[in-house]
């Protein structure tokens, strides 16, 4: 899919689980679990019904999570930044230079990219 390069995107997704909860161990093998195989499906027709652009090289990125969300708050990035680089926003979630994570949204978290390319 053609994303137009673009300095900023402004992407809702659906609450973040919890990277505690990303992986299971099966047979001495690690899988992404159901639940988050389930997260990605959801996040990803997100995504492209919000018809964003892409970020090139560093980014900042802040998430703002609904209130009532319970997950602890640290462990919210990993999930957002693997969805942003799957679906082509950033080349790679290393680029990230700088995080910022708060509640105090409704319903859904609104994630902020934010390029920071010289």
């Amino acid at each position: 899919m053609y994303r137009p390069l673009t300095q900023s995107i402004v992407l809702r997704l659906p609450p973040p689980i919890s990277t505690n909860a990303l992986w299971r161990s099966v047979r001495g093998r690690n899988i992404k679990s159901e639940r988050y195989r389930e997260w990605e499906v959801k996040a990803d027709i997100m995504v492209i019904e919000q018809k964003v652009g892409r970020i090139e090289g560093p980014y900042g990125l802040t998430i703002k999570l609904p209130r009532k969300c319970r997950v602890d708050i640290d462990n919210t990035a990993k999930c957002i930044n693997d969805t942003a680089q799957r679906n082509g926003l950033v080349e790679n979630d290393s680029k990230c230079m700088r995080l910022l994570i708060e509640r105090g949204v409704e319903d859904e978290t609104v994630c902020f990219f934010i390029s920071t390319k010289e």
